[in-house]
């Protein structure tokens, strides 16, 4: 205790610790609380690189603007006037196939004319809506092949994980990855009819409000969202403090020991361990040793970013709409890419075109162990060769995440609330991230708040807000 309120300790400085740390410091009675992350800075893979007139994030470029979760976050920051949407250009959405990019069917009647489908395909697309639930749990692939055929299931499958997980369509669980897919089937029973419905009602004004539009900030990017959480945090936050250890706290009245280095060890009343699950792993193994086996037989994807600024005028043609995704048929090691600056002007200078192609994955993991000049000239030849001739890119940047996405294969769920469970069973420790519940900022930043919720709860704190919170309050 620090005077009297209960010491927190979360450990893991991404999106998720940073917004976990965030939410206890805004209660009405705020618990002490201390954040310690690893790396030299915070923010985990919310990552931006600036130079020569271009930003490129390195990691997630935006998130789904619900009208919660990180808009809520954003607002209570006093980020709410630095918000920025997705320009009405990247709701489209390509697939590339056959070396050129064809638009992604996203209603009934594309799904009816689309190349990217042969006849027959197009055809078994037709008996959707005559198909009942599914009974137990899926993958990606198998989702699709059931409910639409094998042919669209090979057209779509791939592109769809490879654009989220970066994983293996044929490994992905659907229930966990893509649990809104699974609850439209349960709710509608037909995909192919409720698309039909929402384009009626779209088309006859009765669509519903505030549909979901990807957001990022103003100069900056998401970096802009971590740079105002660590200002708010002030002093709370450690960088360059790795926590090598968790013990519990012999005293009569519990807790638990963070061994830090560098460092001595630090006593907490309440822990959020909100790092990726091999880190978690190694802090649970002496107290749940099951509970760390699972999170350690947790697969990450790595992944490769390369992001290629070029001169608008050297391009035959400037690329339009989110970004495109590959076709598992072309003969590129390129997974896909977004059209960052038709997403985001503001990504790139007036005369310039910045495109961040990504690649590795699942199915391809040794593409992110070449070399950064052969990373960098397949991502060129796959931009040149789409968009026309070019010289070099006047700009580029080149990061690999070796850990990157959490893989969610078939059975996750079940697996992560097993944890979950075990992890409750020990008085004061708190689970949170990407491994458990969702890998977007949006996913993330929800989890932060029910952990959040969760130590409040146990340490008997006021859990409402306590006003707008600043820098200087939460220092």
């Amino acid at each position: 205790m620090n005077g009297g309120r209960p010491h927190v300790a979360v450990i893991g400085g991404g999106v998720t610790g940073l917004t976990t740390a965030f939410e206890l410091l805004a209660a009405r009675s705020a618990p002490d609380v201390t954040l310690f992350e690893a790396a030299p800075a915070a923010g985990g893979k919310i990552v931006s690189h600036r130079a020569d007139g271009y930003t490129a994030d390195l990691g997630p470029n935006g998130f789904l603007d619900n009208g919660t979760d990180t808009r809520t976050l954003a607002e209570a920051l006093g980020l709410g006037t630095v918000l920025l949407p997705a320009s009405d250009s990247a709701r489209e959405r390509f697939v590339l196939r056959g070396g050129r990019l064809v638009p992604l069917p996203l209603g009934p009647g594309a799904f009816l004319t689309t190349p990217l489908l042969t006849p027959a395909a197009r055809a078994r697309v037709l008996a959707e809506p005559l198909l009942g639930r599914a009974s137990g749990e899926e993958s990606v692939y198998g989702f699709l092949a059931r409910r639409f055929g094998r042919g669209a299931a090979g057209a779509l499958a791939a592109p769809l994980v490879h654009g989220v997980t970066a994983g293996d369509p044929r490994a992905i669980s659907l229930d966990a990855a893509f649990p809104a897919m699974r609850a439209l089937e349960r709710e509608q029973r037909s995909l192919l009819l409720a698309l039909l419905r929402n384009r009626r009602r779209a088309a006859a004004g009765r669509a519903s409000p505030g549909r979901p539009r990807l957001t990022s900030f103003a100069d900056g990017g998401m970096r802009v969202l971590v740079d105002g959480l660590v200002r708010a945090l002030g002093g709370h936050l450690r960088t360059g403090r790795r926590v090598t250890a968790l013990e519990r706290d012999p005293a009569p009245d519990g807790g638990w020991l963070l061994r830090t280095a560098p460092g001595g060890p630090v006593r907490a009343d309440q822990v959020v361990v909100a790092v990726p699950a091999p880190a978690a792993a190694r802090l649970l193994l002496p107290h749940l040793p099951d509970a760390a086996a699972t999170l350690a037989s947790v697969r990450h994807a790595p992944v490769r970013v390369l992001a290629l600024g070029y001169r608008r005028r050297d391009l035959t043609t400037v690329p339009s709409g989110f970004g495109h995704l590959r076709h598992s048929a072309e003969p590129t090691r390129i997974l896909g890419a977004i059209h960052n600056s038709a997403v985001f002007p503001d990504s790139a200078p007036r005369d310039g075109v910045l495109l961040r192609a990504f690649a590795g994955g699942a199915e391809d993991p040794d593409f992110t162990t070449l070399s950064t000049a052969e990373a960098t000239r397949a991502a060129h030849r796959h931009f040149t060769a789409l968009f026309g001739p070019a010289p070099e890119p006047r700009f580029r940047h080149d990061h690999v995440w070796s850990e990157g996405i959490p893989q969610y294969g078939i059975g996750h769920r079940d697996r992560m609330r097993e944890v979950l469970d075990a992890a409750a069973g020990l008085p004061g420790l708190h689970l949170a991230g990407s491994t458990y519940h969702g890998i977007a900022v949006n996913d993330c930043v929800r989890d932060a708040r029910r952990a959040a919720a969760a130590v409040l709860a146990a340490t008997g704190t006021a859990s409402g807000p306590r006003g707008r919170t600043t820098p200087e309050d939460a220092a």
